[in-house]
């Protein structure tokens, strides 16, 4: 093997330009496959950054009479099921909020987990450096000061030794360091992480406006607040915790028979990527990496087949030689070993490049997301221990594909006739008579067809999105996004100052309206309410069917000021706006504006103004199919209108959409502000004369109003309304989808280029004598050319024929996760092949060119 290796290496030496083709060619393809395994590894197979995760649980409490209904934990809960599970080993808790993290003058808004005292024992996760919290830190109303960091946190500041025992501001209040987690801990997630966790004790300071909207002490049992993990104990499993945990939640009823009504408990595995007290779905995201995959696995094997041919092109080259080897008593086998040692060869050198390339690009894809969260993306781009066993595997099966069909068959070789043989004949091999002339070029343009067909799919979703209307015409308006609650200032104070702010926004020269608002489109927060009509009581057996009937509907939650409509281009259809004192009074008539889908929704026979509506409790029927499409986070909505309370409908305005995968408005309700006040808020600010040339001169203007209002503020983002609309996580997941199909799509017509373009030349190469005789005899150029140009186009036909039927295939693979686009989009699968026709016809011309430039005498001379 090592002299094999040896002859390996010098016959490449002496083709340098066919071993660095060949090497670029296998980069490609392995690359694409290294990068897709890298993610699809890290997503869902990695090992989890906590201990024995397959003893590790979720409990849920689940409602017995409406088993779709889940809820969190009180703090007294968690207590009694401490002391009483005869199942677990450990539980813990914790729930997630959004705080403001003080830096240097500036808050950032990140993730915190607010966590018990064990909940890293029961992780089995040990600081890197300091301690975790203990159990006294846990004790609701001690209101603990301390907090650990994550990894990342400290790297951010140069992994300086005086981070351990420093001061971090956390929405304004000082809390003292006293751990430094791991650099694999990313909490329950995998990639996503929160960058401070801080105890219980400390959830009524931290939880603000991202706890629920009961607002209940931690110390209430009423209350619902926390997320339970929890351990078995070693031999006990979730089947035969079951019984157990049933009897549990029954003694609890018992015992707390108002607070603990109708619930049971179950257990789901953590999830990776959500963190929620509703058991979350996991498969779609599974169902996605068998699809990244497949498509990362055909564009190997298009690579494969270019090899392939440049292999059988060059190996027709060394034919004396393999048939001199032969004739001194070389066996066959040993002629295959020497060919597959030179393949594998180059496929190790295309693994290395293509690792580098694939590492290269999953950290790339990490750092595109990270800007757009509040969470830490942890993503471990260097080469791992799997990642480079695959990548090699990834090399021992191009080798097979690409190197041992050309090897068997020129071991084939017959001696006598290569041996005869004169230079520059065309030795082109024989083919089955039911198989296309150069098949394998035929089946990578099939291949490279159902790739390209893929990425036109995806970018016509890509563009769809681009043009997406969400009902508002806010294109002239500024956004400007604060949290005062990241500071810590007092909410009477928050109102003072929201209301300030607006005043002085609005006396900016070139500003027309200015509102503030809950919620902005495509925000990262999306709030919701379950409504139904006023005085609706529905009885725990009664299964309601229509709205008149008590049947509720889940819709977009938003308080916004009175200028709100106007301000963002929204008509009232019928009715009115709210009233400045309506915007900013918390106490008075309830009232509200609705969109005309509620309105359709609760009185579909009848004019909804002038009604009356109410919040609906948590149990209540619900109409079927009611669930959001947004990927952002999503609460109920906050205010001081409570459950039941009448809430008179002052006026109905259009329907608008909220979220990109939303593909029917789902009912909107608007509060005045006042009602559904929170810290973290929007204001919209209307300039009519808003072009991309001033659009940063009235940013500054906007900032220096913030400044002169309340220098403390915490801005979190500022930017126009369709830079805000450009920069949503669902849309950046269209667009890295169509960017990575695209990028699939464009290599595979790379590699179908150079490999007509490499056949055909070397077929002109082969056939120079044949030409040149034809053209002797006085062949025209014109009909050389054509010739040549026939025998591409008959390719090319192939092609197009197998790699349609692909495409079909894989139009309907791909229909499940395409955004508004049809399995078999006609533009697409028009579109597609046409670019592969005319990339293809291209490649083969310029040979053909070269072939009617070709002097029949040199020809003729040529040995």
């Amino acid at each position: 093997m090592i002299q094999d290796f040896r002859f390996a290496c010098r016959q490449l030496m002496k083709a340098p330009g066919f071993a660095i083709a060949a090497v670029f060619v296998l980069a490609l393809g392995i690359g694409a496959n290294t990068a897709v395994f890298s993610l699809v590894n890290t997503m869902l197979f990695a090992p989890a950054g906590y201990a024995r995760a397959h003893e590790l649980v979720q409990l849920f409490s689940q409602d017995k009479k409406n088993p779709k209904s889940f809820r969190a934990f009180s703090y007294p809960t968690l207590t009694d099921i401490r002391a009483r599970n005869p199942v677990f080993s450990g539980v813990a808790a914790h729930t997630v909020a959004m705080v403001g993290v003080g830096e240097k003058g500036n808050t950032r808004r990140v993730f915190a987990d607010i966590v018990s005292a064990d909940y890293f024992a029961v992780l089995g996760v040990a600081p890197l450096q300091g301690r975790v919290f203990l159990p006294e830190e846990e004790t609701p109303g001690r209101d603990a000061p301390v907090a650990l960091v994550s990894y990342s946190y400290w790297t951010r500041h140069n992994r300086a030794p005086s981070t351990l025992g420093s001061q971090i501001q956390i929405n304004g209040r000082s809390f003292t360091v006293i751990g430094i987690l791991p650099q694999t801990f990313t909490g329950t997630m995998t990639v996503f992480s929160p960058e401070v966790w801080v105890p219980l004790s400390a959830y009524e300071s931290i939880a603000n406006n991202f706890a629920t909207e009961k607002n209940k002490p931690l110390a209430s049992r009423e209350g619902e607040h926390l997320m339970l993990i929890a351990r078995f104990k070693p031999g006990m499993n979730a089947i035969a915790a079951e019984p157990a945990l049933k009897t549990l939640a029954a003694n609890l009823e018992q015992a707390f028979p108002v607070e603990q009504k109708d619930q049971t408990f179950t257990t789901r595995p953590v999830s990776r990527f959500s963190i929620s007290d509703d058991p979350p779905d996991d498969s779609d995201v599974a169902a996605i990496a068998p699809l990244l995959m497949g498509m990362a696995a055909i564009l190997l094997l298009v690579a494969c087949l270019n090899l392939a041919n440049m292999l059988l092109a060059r190996g027709t080259a060394r034919r004396k030689e393999i048939a001199l080897r032969l004739a001194l008593g070389g066996s066959r086998w040993r002629i295959v070993r020497q060919l597959l040692t030179e393949g594998l060869l180059l496929a190790l050198l295309g693994g290395v490049g293509g690792l580098m390339l694939g590492i290269w690009c999953s950290g790339l894809l990490a750092r595109s997301i990270s800007v757009l969260m509040p969470l830490d993306v942890v993503w471990n781009g260097g080469p791992s221990l799997p990642v480079l066993a695959v990548t090699f595997g990834f090399c021992l099966i191009g080798t097979i594909c690409f190197a041992l069909g050309p090897a068997l068959k020129l071991s084939r070789s017959s001696v006598i006739g290569d041996l005869k043989e004169q230079a520059g004949e065309d030795v082109v091999w024989r083919r089955w008579r039911f198989l296309p002339r150069n098949p394998l070029v035929v089946a990578q343009i099939a291949f490279s067809l159902a790739l390209l067909t893929a990425a036109a799919l995806f970018i016509r979703g890509a563009n769809k999105a681009a043009k997406f209307e969400t009902g508002l015409h806010a294109q002239n308006n500024l956004l400007l996004e604060v949290d005062a609650g990241l500071s810590g200032t007092p909410q009477a104070q928050v109102q003072q100052t929201y209301r300030s702010l607006s005043d002085r926004l609005a006396a900016l020269p070139g500003v027309q309206h200015v509102s503030i608002s809950a919620t902005a489109p495509f925000g990262m927060l999306s709030l919701g309410k379950a409504l139904q009509r006023a005085g609706a009581h529905v009885a725990p057996d009664q299964k309601p069917a229509t709205a008149a009937e008590g049947l509720a509907f889940k819709a977009r939650f938003n308080s916004v000021g009175a200028d709100y409509f106007a301000t963002v281009g929204l008509p009232i259809l019928r009715g009115r706006v709210f009233s400045a004192g309506e915007a900013t009074q918390s106490e008075g008539i309830a009232v509200a504006v609705i969109d005309e889908t509620l309105a359709k929704n609760l009185w579909p026979d009848g004019d909804a103004l002038g009604q009356h509506l109410q919040y609906a409790d948590d149990n209540a029927p619900r109409a079927k199919g009611d669930g959001g499409d947004n990927m952002g986070i999503s609460q109920g909505g906050k205010g001081n209108i409570k459950t039941g309370e009448a809430i008179e409908v002052i006026g109905i305005v259009p329907s608008t959409r909220g979220a990109l995968f939303e593909r029917q408005p789902r009912g909107s309700i608007y509060v005045p502000f006042a009602r559904g006040f929170q810290t973290a808020a929007y204001f919209f600010v209307q300039c009519p004369s808003l072009r991309k040339e001033n659009a940063a001169e009235m940013a500054d203007a906007v900032r220096r109003a913030v400044r002169e209002i309340d220098p403390t503020l915490p801005v979190i983002s500022l930017k126009t309304f369709s830079q805000h609309v450009d920069s949503n996580l669902q849309l950046w997941t269209v667009r890295a989808g169509a960017t990575l199909f695209t990028v699939f799509g464009a290599l595979a017509l790379l590699l179908a280029i150079v490999g007509v373009y490499g056949v055909k030349a070397y077929s002109v190469a082969r056939r120079t004598r044949e030409i040149g005789i034809r053209m002797a005899l006085g062949a025209r150029p014109k009909t050389v050319q054509w010739m040549i140009l026939r025998e591409g186009s008959f390719m090319l036909a192939g092609g197009i024929v197998i790699g349609l039927l692909l495409a079909i295939a894989t139009g309907k693979i791909l229909s499940g996760i395409l955004y508004q686009v049809g399995a078999l989009d006609p533009i697409a699968f028009s579109i597609a092949p046409l670019l592969l026709a005319a990339a293809t016809l291209l490649a083969t011309w310029l040979p053909a060119r070269r072939a009617t430039r070709i002097s029949p005498m040199m020809a003729l001379r040529t040995e």
